[in-house]
């Protein structure tokens, strides 16, 4: 059988075939796993834990750097991780 001829029996079998369908609890599963998930007590310690620790060695690591330098910083710092955390969200969303 030459080439061709079996592309064309192959794709006409494939369009006679029955459409696949997914089961009646495809949906419930997959939304199952993919809804949000909320931290249990010790996770919120560890984020507070972390929290103080990262704002402690901040505060430490520039105690020598000027005022208007920090100042700058957080205004340029503070809208860019504003805009970093809305375009992750709808990324990540799919809006």
């Amino acid at each position: 059988m030459h080439d061709d001829e079996l592309m064309d029996k192959l794709l006409r079998d494939v369009m006679a075939a029955d459409t696949p369908e997914l089961s009646p609890a495809f949906d419930i599963r997959v939304m199952r796993r993919t809804r949000t998930r909320r931290l249990t007590s010790i996770g919120r310690v560890a984020m507070a834990v972390y929290i103080v620790a990262a704002a402690a060695t901040t505060v430490w690591l520039m105690r020598d750097l000027r005022v208007e330098l920090i100042a700058t910083a957080l205004a340029i710092g503070g809208p860019v991780a504003a805009g970093a955390r809305a375009y992750g969200r709808r990324f990540l969303v799919g809006h």
